[in-house]
């Protein structure tokens, strides 16, 4: 919601493959017909990962693809926020919201929710919940950060979450398509 462009370019995309129609929401709709949609999501998981910090147990000996020997019960601790900042991977601009770098996508970039064999098994059903969702809310609403809306506080380390929740302002769209 902080960014105008991205809103009303959501609303274009959904306005021109699903209308006001909700019933033309599917999954294979929502997976492979809403680029611009999912990049949105993934940019946001990406500066914002719902869990910032993530702790692994090594089950055998292994190389990390750095060089680094990890031995079988050693932990090793990363922070998916940081990870999500790394100017070497992202770019100078790494603090920045750009969703040009998730067209095409790429499932290694988005270690949000980690990657290849360690690939959370609710990583579909989450991107398709979050992507429905959008879909169902934009449809039919506009939504807007009210005017000098402070930036929000969050509470935990944990799981981010907001200390007073999203004050947001809905109004019904003038068009849908």
């Amino acid at each position: 919601m902080t960014d105008p462009r991205a809103m009303a370019n959501i609303a274009r995309e959904i306005d021109t493959v699903l209308g006001a129609d909700k019933s033309k929401i599917s999954n294979e709709i929502l997976m492979h017909e809403l680029p611009y949609t999912k990049a949105v999501f993934h940019e946001t998981m990406r500066l914002n990962p719902l869990l910032p910090k993530n702790v692994r147990q090594a089950v055998a000996d292994d190389v990390l693809p750095d060089g680094t020997r990890v031995y079988a019960g050693e932990l090793i601790g990363y922070s998916n926020w940081s990870m999500g900042r790394n100017k070497s991977v992202w770019g100078l601009d790494a603090e920045l919201f750009l969703l040009e770098q998730w067209l095409p996508e790429s499932q290694f970039k988005f270690i949000s929710i980690n990657a290849g064999p360690r690939l959370c098994l609710g990583t579909t059903f989450a991107t398709l919940e979050a992507l429905e969702t959008t879909c169902l809310l934009l449809q039919k609403h506009e939504l807007r950060l009210p005017p000098e809306h402070p930036v929000a506080e969050i509470m935990s380390p944990m799981t981010r979450p907001m200390k007073d929740g999203l004050v947001a302002v809905v109004t019904p769209r003038k068009t849908n398509g």
